[in-house]
């Protein structure tokens, strides 16, 4: 029968006759089951998460968000992203260490249950789960977070390895969560985060080393680019160097042609003097050839010779 007893109230089991301590991330939460629990046990409610358990025994009993509950609650209280994931990463491996201190004397729920499970809630506390003592729960109960931000911070919680593994542990921890307490099923989330969790850190490895290989090719490109402007450079004195050439090449084509232009017109003039030359050769044979020259070649045969003489 004892052993019956303790499996239907752990908190009895966990020592409450010393008395029961009660810390809740929802402070009416907490405040629901201490009046609950009033009637049964010296019940103790604790304002702040204790960094220790004390030595007196009692049991303890902590409603704790679930990781990516406490994210969402974080967001909601102004923090940002990266300072709401390191708080609650805080309260989480606060929660976990007392547990870890004395599991027998420790009862980690978590908090959501108290919404969608009062009456395991009520079952691990050694309370009847009436219908009125399940709405009192229920009512206390911290509000549940808009599905997208839930969503959205489950997801950074799986892409974060310490904060994975510590959902992980949570999650194979809590003695009574949203639904069904299934230590197997616990512990299966629990190894698929750690699986996920390497999978990201993998992830991450790959993303590094593509990180170095874009910065590389970066360099490259700001050589290539400094290569190319050495190029342009070049080029563009060749450019420069061929216009002037050019340049050149057109006054030695003006020069040519202008004594082109010269040569022409001396052939002109040589051609006219050779014109002239043949018409004056044509005369003089002409001359040579008249009558009135053979009948004077006596005379100036006379004449040459009369000058001989002399």
């Amino acid at each position: 029968m004892a052993g019956d007893k303790a499996e239907a109230a752990p908190l009895e089991a966990a020592g409450a006759g010393r008395g029961v301590l009660v810390w809740a991330a929802h402070a009416p939460l907490g405040a629901a089951l201490q009046a609950g629990l009033q009637g049964q046990y010296s019940v103790t409610l604790l304002e702040t998460l204790p960094a220790a358990l004390p030595e007196q025994g009692q049991a303890v009993v902590l409603l704790a968000r679930a990781p990516a509950g406490a994210v969402c609650r974080a967001l909601q209280d102004g923090l940002g992203p990266a300072a709401a994931l390191e708080a609650a990463g805080q309260e989480i491996e606060t929660v976990l260490a007392l547990q870890m201190q004395d599991r027998q004397r420790v009862l980690l729920l978590d908090d959501t249950a108290a919404r969608h499970a009062p009456d395991a809630v009520l079952a691990c506390c050694g309370l009847a789960a009436s219908t009125a003592a399940q709405s009192r729960l229920q009512e206390a109960a911290a509000p549940a977070p808009d599905a997208v931000m839930l969503a959205l911070a489950a997801a950074r919680l799986q892409a974060d390895v310490a904060l994975s593994r510590l959902a992980g542990q949570f999650a194979a921890s809590v003695r009574v969560g949203p639904g069904e307490a299934d230590p197997d099923t616990a512990l299966t989330l629990f190894l698929d985060g750690r699986e996920m969790a390497e999978e990201c850190a993998l992830l991450r490895e790959q993303q590094r080393s593509m990180y170095a290989q874009m910065e590389a090719l970066y360099r490259e490109k700001l050589q290539l680019e400094q290569q190319l402007e050495q190029v342009g450079d070049r080029c563009a004195r060749l450019q420069a160097e061929t216009q002037m050439a050019q340049g050149r090449l057109r006054a030695r084509a003006e020069t040519l042609e202008a004594a082109g232009h010269r040569i022409a017109g001396l052939e002109q003039a040589v051609a006219a003097q050779a014109e002239a030359a043949a018409g004056f050769k044509a005369q003089v044979q002409q001359l040579y050839g008249s009558r009135s020259f053979r009948l004077m070649a006596p005379l100036r045969s006379a004449r040459r010779a009369l000058r001989g003489t002399r």
